[in-house]
C-alpha cells in the first residue's frame, strides 16, 4: 500500500513539475548554515536534496530562528527539518524518522575562574537560544539561580560567550566547534567544558504535509540501502 501511494506521489510530481517540499533551517553549523534571512544550507540541506529531490520535486530551504521554526511545523508552512525529540517547543502535530540525524554534544562551557554557584551579588549568566529547553538543563541551571540570556540561534549565543558577555554558554557542541575553525582567532579568555548529554538529532515531519508519506518512505528507503545506523556518521 505505501509503495502505491509513493508511485501516486510520482505521478503526481511529474504533471506538476514545481512540486517544492520546505525543509525549515536555523542557524545550526555544520548541518544547517543561514547566511542571511534568505540564503541559508549546510551539510543536512544538502544530503535531504539527494534524498528527496528528483525531476519533478524541489527541496527549497526555509530560513527561520527555531521558535518560529516550531510555529511553521506545526502549520505545514515547513514540511520537516532536524530536531532532537525532547524540544518541549515542538508541536504535537509531527513525525519522527528513524534512524537519528546525527549525534550531538550538550555541553556547558565556562570561563575558568568563574564563580561555581551564583549568588544574589553576582549572578553567573548563560547565553542559549530561545526556545531550547536542553533536555531539561535550562530548568536546572534556573533553579540553581543562573541566569539565560537568550539568542534567537546557535551562533548569537556563542558570539557572546566568545566575547565575554556571558559568564558561560550551554551549547550543543558542533555549532561551537564549527565558529571557533571560520574565526582566526576569538582572544578567547580560557574555558573548561562540562559534558552534559549525548543525544540524537531526527527528520522530523509535518503532520500537515502532503507529501509526509513521500518523505518518509524516501528517508527509510535510504537508511535501509546504505545500512546507516544514522544519517551522518
Amino acid at each position: 500500500m505505501r509503495r502505491l501511494l509513493i508511485m501516486m506521489f510520482f505521478l503526481s510530481f511529474a504533471a506538476n513539475a514545481s512540486t517544492e517540499i520546505r525543509l525549515g533551517v536555523h542557524n545550526f553549523p555544520p548541518y544547517f548554515v543561514m547566511k542571511d534571512n534568505d540564503n541559508c544550507g549546510g551539510e543536512a540541506v544538502e544530503l535531504t536534496r539527494e534524498i528527496l529531490q528528483t525531476d519533478g520535486v524541489e527541496v527549497r530551504a526555509i530560513c527561520a530562528t527555531p521558535a518560529r521554526l516550531y510555529k511553521m511545523l506545526s502549520s505545514g508552512e515547513v514540511d520537516l527539518t532536524i530536531n532532537i525529540k525532547q524540544t518541549k517547543a515542538l508541536p504535537d502535530n509531527i513525525s519522527f524518522v528513524e534512524p537519528p540525524y546525527v549525534t550531538l554534544s550538550l555541553v556547558l562551557l565556562s570561563y575558568i575562574g568563574q564563580t561555581k554557584i551564583p549568588t544574589s551579588t553576582k549572578p553567573t549568566t548563560i547565553a542559549a537560544i530561545r526556545g531550547f529547553d536542553y533536555l531539561g538543563q535550562r530548568q536546572i541551571l534556573s533553579d540553581l539561580g543562573y541566569q539565560f540570556i537568550d539568542m534567537p540561534d546557535s551562533i548569537d549565543a556563542i558570539k557572546m560567550f566568545v566575547r565575554g558577555r556571558t559568564d558561560a554558554l550551554l551549547t550543543y557542541e558542533a555549532p561551537f566547534n564549527y565558529y571557533l575553525k571560520q574565526q582566526p582567532s576569538t582572544g578567547m579568555q580560557p574555558y573548561q567544558r562540562k559534558l552534559l548529554e549525548s543525544i540524537g538529532t531526527f527528520y522530523v515531519i509535518s503532520d500537515q504535509s502532503p507529501y509526509k508519506t513521500y518523505i518518509g518512505t524516501k528517508l527509510a528507503d535510504f537508511a535501509a540501502a546504505k545500512q546507516i545506523s544514522q544519517f551522518r556518521p
